[in-house]
C-alpha cells in the first residue's frame, strides 16, 4: 500500500485499539492454528519412512489419536478465532455507525440541501459494511494466512532449505500481480459505491413520492431510473470482478510452475536431503500443497482491501465534514424575548441570487410579527437565519441585545419553538412526538396538559391506546389538522419564549384551520411570535405586519394602515378576498 493508503487503513485499526484483548486472543488461536499446520505432513513423513509399520506398539493408537487431537484443537481455535473476529467487526462497524450519525445530526443544513437522504443513508450502512470487510475480514486472513505461510516455510527449510528458496521465488511474482490489479479495482469500487448510493437515493424518492408517482403515472419513470442505477452499479462490479476473478488463477500458474520445478529438481536428485526419503519427499510436496490455500487467501484479500479503503474515504469523509459553526460562547438563559435584524442580507450558498438585502426590524418581548409577500420573497429565510440554520452574510441579529453569533447553539435553540406547515413526526406514540427531545423528563400529565392546550386531546383520547398509540411514519395514520396540533402541543410542551410559525395552517382544510388557529392561539400567548404567513386572514391581529419583496422590507404596519394606505398589502389582500 502507498503512504496514504497505510495512513487511512492505519486510521481504519485505531478503531480495534478499545478491543485489542479479544483481537489478541484471536491472534493467539490464529497463532496456535498455524502452529499445527506443519503437523499432518510431518506425520506423513513419519509414516511412509516407516512404511506405515509401528516401530512402538503405542504408536499404533498414539498416531490415530494424535490426528484426532490435532483436529479438535485446530477447530477449537478457529471457532474462537472466528468467534471473537466476529464480535470485533460487530464492534467496530457499529461505532462507526454512530460516530457517522451523530456527525448527520450536526451538519449544517445546507448539507442536506446538497445530498439527498438516500445518498447518507447507504454511506451509514452500506459503506460502513465494506470498511468492517476491510478492518476484520481482510486482517483475519492476512494474519492468519500469514502466520499458516511462515509455519509451513520453517517446516520446509528445515526439510531443504534450498527448495524453499525456490518456493519464496514465486513471492514477488504475485506481489506484482496484486500492486497491478489493486489500483483497478479501487477505482471501479468508488464506481460501485457512488452507483449504490444512487440507487438508495432512487429508493427514498420513490418511497417518498409514491403518491404523486402513481397519480401522475411515473411508475415506468422511476422503473427506468433504478434499472439505469442498478445497471451502474452490475457495471462498476464486473469492473471489480475482472482483475479480482483474475488474481486467483494467475497466482495459481505462478505456484504450479514452482512445484513443478521443485518436483523435478527433487526427482532428479539435484539437490538438497527432501528426496533423501520418500517420507521426506512426501511431506514436503504436502507441505508445498498446504501453502498453495494461504497464498490464494492472500491474494483473495486484496479486492477487499481495495473496496474497504474506497468504503473508508467515503466514510471517513463524512466523519470529518464541518459540522454546524458554534463559535459562540455565552448561554442564553430565558430569554425575554426581544429580536433586533440590525441590516441583514443573506445569500445561499451557491447561488448569485440575494435572498435578503439590508433587513431591518424590531420585535418587543411578547409581540406577534407576521411576515408577508409573494413567493420567493426572503420570508422563511428570515425564519431560518433567526434558529442559525444559516448564519447572514452581513449585518446582525440581536435577542435581548446579544448577537445570536455570540451565543452558543444549544441554549439560542432551547428558547425557540419552530411549527412549520411540513410537519415532521416520528414512527413512534403520540406521546414520543408531543415530548420529543424532553421524553426522558416529561410526566404523562405535562404531555396531556400540552394536548389540551393544543385542542388535540379529544382525538387523541379517541385512538387506540390513546398517547401510546403508533401513528405511523411521519404520521400517516392521522389527519393533516391532528398532525398539526401533535406539533403544537410539541411546541407547548417546549414552552420557549421564542416561536417561529411557518405557515402552519395553509395546508388544511376549513375545518382543521378552526381547530388549529384556535391551539396557535393559546401557544402565542406571552410569546414572542414571528409568524410566515401566506393567508393574509390569519395575519389580521398581529401587532406588526412586514412585507418582504424580493428580499426587501416594502412596508410595515398593522393589518388596518396597511389597508389604509393601499399598497403592496392592500393589493395582495385583494388577490385572495
Amino acid at each position: 500500500m502507498v503512504d496514504s493508503d497505510r495512513a487511512l487503513y492505519g486510521r481504519l485499526l485505531g478503531y480495534l485499539k478499545p478491543y485489542w484483548k479479544a483481537f489478541a486472543l484471536a491472534v493467539t488461536g490464529m497463532v496456535g492454528t498455524a502452529a499445527t499446520e506443519p503437523a499432518f505432513p510431518a506425520i506423513m513423513k513419519y509414516l511412509l519412512d516407516h512404511g506405515f509399520q509401528a516401530t512402538e506398539a503405542r504408536m499404533v493408537w498414539l498416531i490415530p489419536l494424535g490426528i484426532v487431537t490435532l483436529f479438535m484443537a485446530r477447530g477449537v481455535l478457529s471457532f474462537v478465532t472466528s468467534y471473537l473476529m466476529t464480535w470485533i467487526s460487530t464492534r467496530l462497524v457499529t461505532d462507526l455507525r454512530r460516530r457517522m450519525f451523530a456527525k448527520i445530526l450536526t451538519l449544517p443544513t445546507q448539507t442536506f440541501h446538497d445530498q439527498s437522504s438516500g445518498k447518507l443513508i447507504s454511506r451509514l450502512l452500506y459503506d460502513a459494511d465494506n470498511v468492517n470487510q476491510a478492518a476484520t475480514t481482510v486482517l483475519v486472513t492476512a494474519v492468519r494466512e500469514s502466520l499458516t505461510a511462515l509455519s509451513l516455510l520453517g517446516y520446509l527449510l528445515y526439510l531443504d532449505w534450498k527448495l524453499t528458496l525456490i518456493t519464496l521465488a514465486v513471492g514477488p511474482v504475485i506481489a506484482i500481480i496484486i500492486k497491478g490489479f489493486g489500483k483497478r479495482i479501487r477505482n471501479a469500487s468508488r464506481m460501485s459505491l457512488q452507483a449504490m448510493r444512487q440507487t438508495s437515493h432512487t429508493i427514498e424518492e420513490s418511497v417518498a413520492a409514491n403518491k404523486v408517482i402513481k397519480v401522475y403515472g411515473g411508475q415506468a419513470q422511476q422503473l427506468e431510473r433504478f434499472h439505469a442505477d442498478t445497471e451502474q452499479y452490475r457495471r462498476s462490479m464486473m469492473r471489480e470482478a475482472v482483475p479480482a476473478s483474475a488474481m486467483t488463477p494467475i497466482t495459481h500458474i505462478a505456484a504450479a510452475l514452482a512445484i513443478a520445478l521443485i518436483t523435478y529438481l527433487a526427482l532428479s536428485q539435484t539437490t538438497g536431503q527432501a528426496g533423501a526419503s520418500a517420507g521426506g519427499f512426501v511431506s514436503f510436496i504436502t507441505a508445498m500443497l498446504l501453502l498453495i490455500s494461504p497464498i490464494k487467501q492472500l491474494t483473495t484479500i486484496s479486492p477487499l482491501l481495495q473496496r474497504g479503503l474506497a468504503a473508508c474515504e467515503s466514510v471517513f469523509d463524512l466523519i470529518d465534514s464541518a459540522g454546524e459553526a458554534d463559535t459562540g460562547s455565552t448561554e442564553l438563559k430565558s430569554a425575554m424575548g426581544v429580536i433586533d435584524f440590525k441590516a441583514v442580507s443573506f445569500r445561499y450558498p451557491g447561488t448569485e441570487k440575494i435572498a435578503l438585502a439590508g433587513i431591518d426590524f424590531h420585535i418587543a418581548a411578547g409581540q406577534t410579527v407576521a411576515l408577508v409577500g409573494a413567493s420567493g420573497g426572503g420570508k422563511t429565510t428570515v425564519g431560518a437565519l433567526l434558529p442559525r440554520f444559516y448564519s447572514p452574510t452581513a449585518g446582525s441579529i440581536c435577542i435581548d441585545g446579544m448577537d445570536i453569533q455570540s451565543l452558543t447553539l444549544d441554549s439560542l435553540r432551547r428558547n425557540i419553538a419552530l411549527v412549520s406547515q411540513e410537519i415532521v413526526l416520528l414512527h413512534d406514540t403520540v406521546f414520543a412526538n408531543i415530548a420529543f427531545g424532553l421524553s426522558r423528563s416529561c410526566s404523562v400529565e405535562e404531555v396531556t396538559q400540552a394536548a389540551m392546550a393544543a385542542n388535540a386531546w379529544d382525538f387523541i383520547q379517541q385512538l387506540p391506546g390513546g398517547l401510546q398509540c403508533a401513528i405511523g411514519e411521519n404520521g400517516a395514520k392521522l389527519s393533516g389538522g391532528q398532525r398539526q396540533r401533535i406539533a403544537i402541543a410539541r411546541a407547548m410542551l417546549k414552552n420557549a419564549p421564542i416561536l417561529i410559525l411557518d405557515e402552519a395552517t395553509s395546508a388544511l382544510d376549513t375545518e382543521s384551520e378552526r381547530q388549529v388557529q384556535a391551539a396557535l392561539a393559546t401557544l402565542m400567548k406571552n410569546r414572542t411570535t414571528l409568524v410566515i404567513a401566506h393567508r393574509l386572514s390569519t395575519i389580521e391581529h398581529a401587532d406588526q405586519i412586514i412585507v418582504l419583496d424580493s428580499g426587501k422590507i416594502v412596508e410595515t404596519g398593522t393589518h388596518s394602515t396597511l389597508m389604509g394606505a393601499n399598497g403592496y398589502y392592500a393589493n395582495l389582500n385583494q388577490m385572495q378576498a
